[in-house]
């Protein structure tokens, strides 16, 4: 198996430790599982808001670049750009390994 190691991180991940493999190597590992999924460039504006401030202002944003995954068996979509991204991919790290298990004992 080519993409051995990036079950490895999502083994560590899945514990919340360690970092999430990138939305790329996990599209390679999907696509070497023949797992249906969609992975496509993404970009996300987020304005910014002075310290104290509760509204934004015209002081500026900022466009983050990034990749969109959508996993169609599971209805999972990661989006990097996404707020709370590094907060919540510990789960989908989780809910990958349980769709490779699963896959597997097929």
């Amino acid at each position: 198996m080519k993409n051995l190691k990036v079950i490895e991180q999502l083994k560590v991940k899945a514990t919340d430790k360690g970092r999430m493999p990138s939305l790329k190597k996990v599209s390679d590992l999907l696509n070497e599982l023949n797992i249906k999924h969609s992975l496509s460039e993404w970009s996300e504006e987020k304005w910014s808001k002075p310290s104290g401030f509760r509204y934004f202002t015209s002081g500026g944003s900022k466009t983050y670049f990034g990749y969109r995954l959508y996993i169609y068996e599971i209805g999972l979509e990661m989006v990097s750009t996404d707020s709370y991204y590094s907060w919540n991919n510990y789960r989908y790290a989780r809910q990958i390994l349980e769709l490779i298990t699963a896959k597997k004992q097929n």
